[in-house]
């Protein structure tokens, strides 16, 4: 699951289960492995202001969650502090 991640959310923690069904982690939603999105582009979707606002929350969440994956969520932060400016 490389590379992919939760349309919703943006997390790449994914549980596979048979049939092509991935869970989410984060935010517990079954995704279909037709509906993952490469992470490079999640954050490059057209996205309103107010979305933009939750993904922080989201993004600080995965911080508390992931350790381990703390570099790569503060350049996820910088990039949608980026994309709210030019949004806003």
């Amino acid at each position: 699951m490389d590379g992919l991640c939760c349309p919703t959310c943006g997390c790449q923690k994914l549980a596979h289960y048979l049939g092509g069904v991935n869970e989410c982690k984060l935010c517990g939603r079954n995704v279909d492995q037709f509906e993952l999105i490469p992470t490079e582009q999640f954050l490059e979707q057209d996205m309103s202001v107010e979305q933009l606002k939750g993904l922080f929350d989201i993004k600080l969440d995965m911080m508390l969650l992931f350790l381990e994956d703390k570099a790569a969520l503060i350049d996820d932060i910088k990039k949608l502090r980026s994309r709210l400016i030019e949004v806003a």
